[in-house]
């Protein structure tokens, strides 16, 4: 747990820093970047750790000639993906510094998204971390995501090409990235009651039998390799506690209070017209497959519910003295270390302890 701690210990005073000082945009991006290259580091320098270590590390070491990445395609690993192993085993054939380049690579966009969309970083970041610790080793994913990310920029500076060339990046590392296409119809104001509308609709057909055709149609249209991994999704289900009680709660609670803020926020911060229609997309996307394809929840749902990170950073927009927004940073610290712990519950003897290059390298890591 030390590596972990170390993390949040930074990530509260780098944060309270933020909200309570007035220090200037040189400071804070010093700030930004000793967060920036402490997390490369720890996820590069990392060993056994995190989910899909054993297929991803087999791949890599398997990967090396040109036909291999198509064969690969066939296996599910999409050919963005592929190629980029490929250009790295140009290079090296070191796993670490694999992983080192590919932390690189995934923060580096994030951090450079969560500057447009969130107006205090840090902490968004900080939220950002404790969600998609449990995601991590998923190499494929993060990549996609964090070109997502990135693209949101292209959305609110009104250059759609930028935009669908983005995605279609996205798309080549991991096929749920077109999920992210809806954004380009989301940065607009939508009526309260439709929004509501929505919901609605989102439970009363999730409950239905309509969900199973829709997806079930959708796997024959695609065909080959992608029809299998959309028939494996209809099969598959992740574990109950993505379907908790708290889970739901949490979800319509946070929709009231990003929905009840929203005149106010968008006044102030223009991007939470964007990042809260993303939220509540993906809410629709909560309500309409929980009870059919919880795998299509974590996967495609994932590239809206990432969005909780900028909104709650926006909600301390609301608070002018300084002293009342450290109050609430206190709330948000101690919320992102109860979503770290959630976030890896479901394979947590693959987090903990954190087994390094460095740190904990003799461990046995169960599972593995």
């Amino acid at each position: 747990m030390t590596i972990y701690i170390v993390t949040f210990l930074l990530f509260a005073v780098f944060s309270y820093i933020e909200v309570r000082t007035n220090i200037s945009e040189r400071y804070k991006k010093v700030l930004y970047s000793i967060i920036f290259f402490y997390l490369i580091f720890q996820v590069g320098l990392r060993w056994e750790t995190g989910t899909d270590w054993i297929p991803y590390y087999k791949h890599f070491t398997e990967s090396g000639s040109l036909e291999k990445i198509f064969v690969d395609v066939l296996l599910g690993f999409e050919i963005g993906y592929g190629y980029f192993v490929y250009i790295t085993k140009l290079f090296t054939d070191n796993y670490t510094c694999f992983l080192i380049i590919h932390a690189l690579i995934f923060y580096f966009l994030v951090f450079k998204a969560n500057k447009v969309v969130s107006p205090y970083p840090l902490i968004s970041m900080f939220i950002f971390y404790s969600s998609t610790m449990g995601i991590l080793g998923s190499n494929r994913q993060l990549i996609a995501l964090s070109i997502c990310l990135y693209s949101l920029k292209f959305i609110l500076d009104e250059k759609p090409i930028k935009f669908f060339l983005a995605i279609a990046l996205a798309f080549s590392f991991h096929t749920s990235a077109l999920f992210f296409l809806v954004y380009y119809f989301l940065n607009r104001d939508f009526k309260k009651y439709l929004t509501i509308i929505f919901l609605l609709l989102a439970i009363i057909v999730g409950k239905s039998s309509i969900p199973t055709h829709v997806f079930s149609s959708f796997a024959e249209f695609l065909g080959g390799a992608a029809s299998v991994k959309a028939e494996s999704y209809s099969d598959s289900q992740l574990s109950a506690t993505s379907l908790s009680l708290t889970g739901l709660v949490r979800r319509l609670l946070f929709f009231i209070l990003f929905l009840t803020n929203y005149d106010v926020l968008v006044k102030k911060w223009k991007p939470y017209r964007l990042i809260f229609n993303g939220y509540l997309f993906g809410l629709g996307i909560y309500f309409l497959f929980k009870d059919s394809f919880m795998i299509l929840v974590g996967r495609g749902g994932f590239y809206f519910n990432v969005m909780e990170c900028f909104l709650l950073a926006s909600q301390l927009l609301l608070f002018k003295s300084t002293k009342e927004r450290s109050y609430i940073l206190f709330v948000l610290v101690l919320y992102a270390c109860l979503i770290f712990f959630q976030s890896i519950s479901e394979y947590s003897s693959l987090f903990l302890p954190y087994k390094g290059l460095f740190i904990n390298e003799s461990f046995p890591r169960e599972g593995l």
